[in-house]
Formats: C-alpha cells, structure tokens, sequence
C-alpha cells in the first residue's frame, strides 16, 4: 500500500512541477521520476522473483471497491523489462528533443513520459478488471499524446487518430470480456476468470481477450496501427512502445494463459498458426520497406509473431503434459520479450541519432554514414544483429530455444499435431532468412558506400546523452548473452511457478545447461575471430603498402548512382510475394509527343495488405453508408416529427406483440 501512495504522489508531482521546470532540466526531471518508479517497482518485482509475496489491497469507495493489488513472478518479469526499457528512453530524450522551444509541448510529452511509465508498472500489477480497463486507459491515452508530439504534421495527427481509435476497439473486446466473467462470477477480480474458465467453455471469452490484448501486441490483421505510430512518435517513444507497450499486450494474453482450464490444444494451434502469420506478414513488409522506422515498426510484428510461437508451443505442450515442451515454449517466449525489448529499444535509439543528423528516414537517401558516425554505426550493428537472431548475441538465444522446441515437437503422437509444428519450424526458417536479409539491407544502405546525396558538412555523432543510453542497452544484451544460463533459469522458475509444475525434470532443466554451452561456444568462436584478425593485423602491419585503382567492371569512375539502394536491394522479394505486398505507384507519365522529357518522376511504397485490402474497402463502405444516413438528417422539423410517430408505433406494435 505504502509502494502504491508513493508511486501516486510521484505522478502527481512530475505533473504539478515540470510546467514550472526550465526546458532544458524537464528531461532531468522526468528522469528522476523514471529512475524512483523503477527502483520502487523493481524491489518488489525482485522480492517476488526470490519467493516473497507481494500483494496489498487498496481500500476505496463502493464504486470501485477494494482494488487488489499483487506481483507475482510474471508480473515481475515484466515490470522488469519495462524498466530496463523506459529509463534508458527517457535519458535519451532530452538529447533527442534538444533545442526544441515549444515548452508546453516538452512539459506534457515529460508528463506523459512518466505517467506512461507508471501506467505500464500498474497494468501489471492490478488484479482488478474495473481497474485494469482503467489504468490501460492511462497507458494508451498517454502514449497517444507522445505520438502526436508533432502535432502540426497532419500525417502525425492521423497516425496518432488512428492508433487511440484502434485502442479503444480493442477496449470494447475486454470491457465484455471482463463483463461477462462479472454477470457469472459477480466480481471483477482476476481470481474470478479462473473461476469462470473452470465452469464455462474457455475459448469464447478467451477469443474476446485475445482480439482486445492483440490490438496492443500487434497481432495480424489488427496490426495496422503499428507501422503509422511508430514513424510518427519521436525515437524514443517508438522505442518505449515497439519495446515494451507492445509487450503489455502480450502480458494480457499470456494471463489470460495462465487463467485456462480446457481447451489448450484448441488455443494453442490457434496461438501458433496466429503467430506464424504474424511473424511472416511481418518480416515480410519488413523487408521491402525503405521508411527506416516503418521497417522496424514491420520487425516489431515480425517478432511478435515468434513471441506467439513460444507460447502457442508451450500451450501445446500442456495439453500433452509435455513439460519440456511447455518450458521450452512458455520460455522460449519470455525469454524473446526480453531480447526483443533490448536490440528494438536500441534500434530505435540508434534511428534517432541517424534522423537528427540526415532528417530523413528514407534509407534510399543516405549511405556512408559509417565514415562520419562510426560509433553510431557500431551501436546499430550490434542491434541489427541481435534483431536478426544471428550468433553470438541474446536474440539467437531465444530464437535457438524456440527451435529447438519445436523439434522436440516431432515427436508427439499427435500426427496432425506435428504437421503443425512442421509447418512452426519451416516458419521459424523463412523468418530468419528474411530477417538476416532485411537487416543487411538496413545497415548497408544507412552506413555503408558512398552518400546517395551530399551529405551536409555538419553531421556527426549525435550527443554524449544520446549515445550513453545505448552503450547501457549493449551491455545488458552483453550479460544476457554471458549469462543465458542465469537468465533462462529466472523465466523456466516463472513458468513452473504461473503453471504449478515442477521443475525437477531433468529436460527442462537441461536446456538451460545447453543454452550455457551454446553461449560458451559462441564466445570462444568469437574470441578465435579477434584472435586470427589481431594476428593478421599484427602481420600485415610490418609489410609495405601499395595502392592501385580498384577494379571497377571496366568502369572506372564508380558512383553512387550504381550502388543498391534499400528498394532495389529486396526488389526480388517485392516481385516474389507481390500479391502480398501491393504497391503504390506515383509517377508522371510520359507524353507521346515528349520524345527526350525533360523531367521525369516515378515513386512507389509497398502498401500494407490489410490495410489495401480490408480496411480501406471497409472505410469507404462506411462512407457511403454514412451519406446515406445523412438523408434522414435533412433539418426539417416535419421529418423529425414522423420518425417520433414511427418510433412509438413500433413500440406498441411491440408491446401488442408481447415482444417486450
């Protein structure tokens, strides 16, 4: 209770003094207040991880009752990679948004900066319907007035419009839900779906928290808010949402998880086959993107989607009894929300120091950056390779877990079963490839060549405030990578823990030992690599060094018209998969009587297939249905008068009729 009182009076102060704060120290200040809710949240996530309970209960009025309020290792698991995620964000903001003067903007994008923070911890630690709806209101009303940051951009406004549109679809979906669970159970305690998923049919009212929780995780087809937010917020925003925002969708179904009492199989295929969709649409937009923040926005559904995977495996897994498979699965999944939050938060950081220098985030404009920003380019490399799941870095780990998961999967008896986990490994596959290629093409096209246009003499590495952040984000992907054994060990006591086994088998308890040894292995290659390049240069050095022209193909004034660009680059993917990647074309067309034109223009965007296909067709359905309506609103009284008339003959005609 005592945690609760101060986490209030700290929301409540960031607000009443950061209006009055010199713009230049708001981002302190919003720091400080980070860095207090962090320490606080954390003691208690970390008090839970080592067996302590942590739980109080909140004394209110009759309207909203007594609100219980508890951690317990799932709950912690999150809040602690909220935290890792949010300070280093907000340590990077004010050197992000350095020079900017409009002071009410800064002081509500501070505020809402804290209040966001806040709002997250809490979602994870309510155990109240009524006041979880309530605090993820805070959360995604927050977040929505960091997106809109540049308000007077219109593609701003409409991207932010359109994501608090989507949240509060996706809040009808829980509101029944929780209503539901109340008519039967008569409360709104999270106690009570348990309850009720023990004496009802478990998959309508699961399928409504899933579609509600999905629109925040960014499950496809309701991940449509995703690649506008995400561009439109400033870096560190989209790094807080892509990082962790997206993951208290997850934590929402993930709960609901836990709360089941039948029908695992049936959820499970239908979490797994979700995800492998999720992660290929995801990749796959991904991949054919020129738009740097749209690109990640695309990756961050990407690894959704494998998130979906683990735990549909581990659903599975639970239905079969399979605690190798659960651990493996449910794992695997925790152990993804973690490094994906690490290499997407750094990815977006490092998008930020890239924008502020270029002010473009069309990877078609840029090249040799590696030359005037070598550190930046060292920071986004090593995210790019941990986002690609390529060794030695944290994001393999997870990804190795994973697949080896569903080989263990075989071997169920279930022969449709292990269809579908054939299908999950052949997933797991295409996604990698396409991963690794879309993140070569990212790094190749912002830092590597030659400047597709002159690059202004200013640009630089970005400020010491701006770079730190990041360094702290390599290191914890670093000790992560060190200590997959320690870190694997803390999400295997979880799911024993959230799912009551045991976790004296010796499988389970196996795949940390093997996660240890992949992880040493790794380092030792890594380690031979420097050795054999330290040796070479050590050789090399002492010889005398000659210089020649390159060979150029016969051409010998190379320039950077020659060069891939990102959209040529992954041009063979857009041909290949091109009745999922619709295209948008602007162009100018050429006359017949315009032999040598003297100006020609010719512009396309990969459009997103949900969007082109469903949604627009939808909204324009609606639009037309809408000027229908309009006619009966036509002004005139007389109208008016008889739909009142027709109203209440249909009311008695009603009534006559007994039907009400």
């Amino acid at each position: 209770m005592n945690f609760l009182l101060l986490f209030v009076i700290t929301a409540f102060l960031v607000l009443l003094a950061v209006p009055f704060i010199p713009n230049r120290y708001k981002g302190y200040a919003a720091l400080f207040a980070s860095l207090w809710i962090a320490v606080l949240s954390s003691v208690m996530s970390v008090a839970s991880l080592i067996g302590q309970e942590v739980s109080f209960t909140w004394v209110t009025s009759f309207i909203w009752g007594n609100i219980p309020f508890a951690i317990d290792t799932l709950s912690a698991w999150f809040i602690l990679v909220i935290n890792l995620i949010v300070v280093p964000a907000v340590w990077y903001s004010p050197g992000y948004l350095h020079g900017y003067k409009q002071s009410a903007n800064l002081s509500l994008h501070y505020v809402m900066l804290v209040w966001m923070h806040l709002s997250m911890v809490m979602v994870c630690m309510v155990q109240s319907g009524l006041a979880f709806l309530f605090v993820w209101e805070v959360m995604s009303l927050s977040s929505f007035l960091l997106v809109i940051f540049e308000n007077r951009q219109r593609m701003t406004l409409r991207a932010g419009l359109n994501y608090l549109i989507q949240m509060h679809i996706s809040v009808i979906f829980l509101m029944i839900g929780f209503f539901i669970v109340y008519q039967s159970e008569g409360g709104f305690e999270f106690s009570r779906i348990g309850t009720y998923f023990s004496r009802h049919n478990n998959i309508p009212v699961f399928l409504l928290f899933f579609i509600g929780f999905g629109f925040k995780a960014g499950i496809v087809p309701l991940h449509t808010w995703l690649p506008h937010a995400h561009p439109a917020a400033p870096s560190h925003v989209s790094g807080i949402m892509s990082g962790v925002i997206v993951k208290m969708g997850i934590y929402g179904i993930f709960r609901m998880v836990t709360f089941l009492q039948e029908d695992w199989l049936f959820i499970g295929n239908l979490i797994l086959v979700t995800g492998m969709i999720t992660g290929i649409y995801g990749i796959l937009h991904a991949s054919v993107q020129k738009d740097m923040k749209r690109l990640l926005a695309y990756c961050t559904i990407e690894n959704v989607g494998l998130i979906l995977m683990g735990m549909g495996l581990g659903l599975v897994g639970q239905h079969a009894g399979n605690t190798f498979l659960m651990i493996a699965g449910y794992g695997s999944a925790l152990f993804h929300v973690l490094n994906h939050a690490l290499s997407k938060a750094l990815l977006f950081l490092g998008s930020g120091a890239v924008y502020r220098s270029v002010h473009t985030r069309d990877m078609d404009k840029m090249g040799g950056l590696f030359k005037v920003m070598p550190k930046s380019a060292g920071l986004f490399l090593v995210g790019s390779l941990a986002i690609a799941g390529l060794p030695p870095l944290n994001g393999f780990l997870s990804e190795f877990i994973l697949f080896f998961g569903f080989l263990k999967g075989i071997m169920l008896p279930d022969t449709s079963e292990s269809i579908i986990i054939i299908l999950g490994i052949t997933a797991i596959a295409l996604i990698g490839g396409l991963s690794v290629l879309t993140f070569t093409k990212t790094f190749g096209s912002i830092f590597l060549g030659t400047p597709r246009f002159p690059l202004s003499p200013d640009i630089s590495e970005p400020s010491v405030i701006m770079r730190r952040p990041q360094y702290l984000l390599v290191i914890v992907m670093i000790l992560v990578m060190l200590l997959p054994f320690f870190t694997f060990g803390v999400v295997s006591d979880i799911v024993a823990s959230v799912f009551h086994i045991a976790l004296g088998n010796a499988q389970a308890s196996g795949l940390a030992v093997l996660l240890q040894k992949v992880s040493l292995v790794l380092v030792m290659f890594v380690a031979l690599v420097l050795v054999i390049l330290s040796l070479r240069n050590s050789v090399t050095r002492q010889l005398p060094e000659k210089y020649g022209e390159t060979w150029g193909c016969g051409s010998l004034q190379a320039s950077s018209r020659m060069e891939y660009t990102a959209s040529s680059f992954t041009r063979s993917i857009g041909k290949l998969f091109a009745s999922l990647l619709p295209v948008r074309k602007r162009y100018q067309r050429v006359q017949k009587e315009e032999i040598f034109p003297e100006s020609a223009r010719y512009d396309y965007r990969y459009d997103d297939w949900v969007e082109a296909r469903i949604i627009r067709p939808f909204g324009r359905w609606l639009n037309r249905f809408s000027f229908i309506s309009l006619r009966i609103q036509d002004g005139r009284l007389q109208w008016y008068i008889l739909y009142g008339l027709l109203f209440i003959l249909v009311i008695i005609l009603l009534t006559w009729l007994n039907v009400i």
